[in-house]
């Protein structure tokens, strides 16, 4: 959490040559993990759980890349991630890291951002 309104999801771009998991778990380090070399986690990257493309400058995603798009503009994927029992995240003082119950997500602004809201009330079936 950034402030006391907005949440964001950890994320960027991937550098030339590198794949979505090596991405994912360098982003991860360094907003989440420890300062020290030493201590580098062992980020256990799960399935991949939503797919979200936004087919030009506008703000809004789509679950599914337009027929007519042939270069969206964005593609954003959100996985899972596993932590063991002997690693923790080691959160910047800036930033605040909620644990919100999946069940509060849903039609809730308060609790947390559309991202969040829209990402799970369209990936998850119970």
């Amino acid at each position: 959490q950034i402030g006391n309104t907005f949440c964001k999801l950890p994320g960027g771009r991937l550098k030339p040559g590198e794949n979505e998991i090596e991405g994912l778990k360098r982003k991860l380090t360094s907003k989440l993990g420890a300062n020290s070399p030493a201590l580098v986690p062992d980020w256990q990257i799960g399935e991949c759980v939503a797919i979200w493309w936004r087919p030009n400058f506008e703000t809004i995603m789509y679950p599914y890349c337009p027929p007519h798009i042939t270069k969206p503009k964005e593609c954003k994927k959100l996985f899972l991630v596993h932590l063991s029992e002997k690693e923790y995240f080691a959160v910047p003082k800036n930033l605040k890291l909620l644990a919100v119950p999946l069940f509060e997500l849903y039609d809730n602004v308060q609790v947390g951002s559309n991202l969040i809201l829209v990402h799970s009330s369209t990936d998850l079936s119970f």
